[in-house]
This record gives structure tokens, C-alpha cells and sequence, in this order.
């Protein structure tokens, strides 16, 4: 039988590809080929953090990534990262961050560099 830390690497890589749907504790279990009270208390003990708390630094990791690198809407970066509801995912990205989702775009969003060159192809008074 594989080593529990091996199968604990599974049900990781799990909740990091399946983050933007609904991942439950049986599934994560299931992956890590133990009992669902078993695998809680092995995953706390090897990785320091919840399942849930994992799969909630995951979204917010990916969350944070959409922000600073797309103009997608923040509901729409909301449902993208999996969260059905724009009320949790401000709070939960709040809790991990420590400011909301549209603070923290403002705060990192980079600017787009147009070049002069382009812009003038487009000028109004041609």
C-alpha cells in the first residue's frame, strides 16, 4: 500500500486543480484511501491547515491572480474560483488578504501600456 503521506499528496493535488468546483471531505478521503475522520486529522497534522482552510488559500491564490491580471468583474472572478456567492468570497478573500477584492485590484493592477504610435492610427480628427 502507498505511504499516507503519498496518498495526503493526492488529495492535495486535488484541491489545487479542482478549486473552482465543489471538492467534499469524502472525495479528498477517497483520493487519499482513508476514512474521512482519519484523513482530516492526517492532513491537519501533515500540512498545519484544514482541507477547507487549504482549498480557501487556494481560491484566494488564483482569486488574486484573475484580479491583478484581467479586467474580468469581480463576480465573475467570484464564480471563476468557485464560489457561488460574492458575500463569502469578499469575506473569506478579506480574512486571507487582509482587504477586499476590488481594493486589492486597485492596489495591484497594472496598468496596459498602449504605444504612442498605435494610438495616433486612431485618432479622432483623421
Amino acid at each position: 500500500m502507498t505511504p499516507l503521506p503519498d496518498r495526503l499528496a493526492s488529495s492535495l493535488d486535488l484541491i489545487d486543480r479542482e478549486y473552482a468546483r465543489r471538492v467534499t471531505i469524502a472525495e479528498l478521503a477517497r483520493a487519499a484511501g482513508c476514512s474521512r475522520f482519519h484523513f482530516m486529522r492526517a492532513f491537519r497534522r501533515a500540512y498545519g491547515v484544514t482541507p477547507g482552510q487549504r482549498l480557501r488559500a487556494r481560491r484566494a491564490a488564483r482569486a488574486r491572480e484573475l484580479l491583478t491580471s484581467t479586467a474580468a468583474p469581480v463576480t465573475d472572478v467570484c464564480r471563476l474560483v468557485g464560489y457561488r456567492s460574492l458575500g463569502t468570497f469578499s469575506r473569506v478573500f478579506h480574512e486571507i488578504t487582509r482587504e477586499s477584492p476590488s481594493a486589492f485590484r486597485r492596489r495591484t493592477r497594472k496598468p496596459v501600456y498602449i504605444p504612442s504610435c498605435f494610438t495616433r492610427m486612431f485618432r479622432a480628427d483623421s
